[in-house]
């Protein structure tokens, strides 16, 4: 999505959530913000796998940690882009 964001609102690609899709200016900047996140998390995750595979961890600790790991990342993402944009576009309501 970083290098390629879906140009206009739809619902196959792209960051899509109620508010993200109300406008073209919000949905301009909800695949913005959202892509540098995800790129942003796929560093983190990665720094987390090195981590927990240098510290030696059993694979069943390693697939637990990164599995949640992997859902606070993806809540992150969703809550911080939707407050980010109930910030920059207060009159469009989910």
């Amino acid at each position: 999505m970083a290098k390629y964001p879906p140009r206009k609102i739809n619902p196959l690609y792209g960051y899509r959530t109620r508010r993200s899709m109300q406008s073209a200016d919000a949905w301009k900047y909800a695949q913005r913000i959202s892509s540098r996140r995800m790129v942003l998390a796929g560093f983190g995750g990665l720094l987390l796998f090195l981590a927990a595979w240098a510290l030696g961890l059993n694979e069943g600790v390693q697939a637990i940690l990164l599995v949640a790991s992997l859902l606070f990342i993806v809540g992150y993402i969703i809550y911080s882009v939707e407050r980010s944009l109930a910030r920059k576009f207060p009159d469009i309501r989910n």
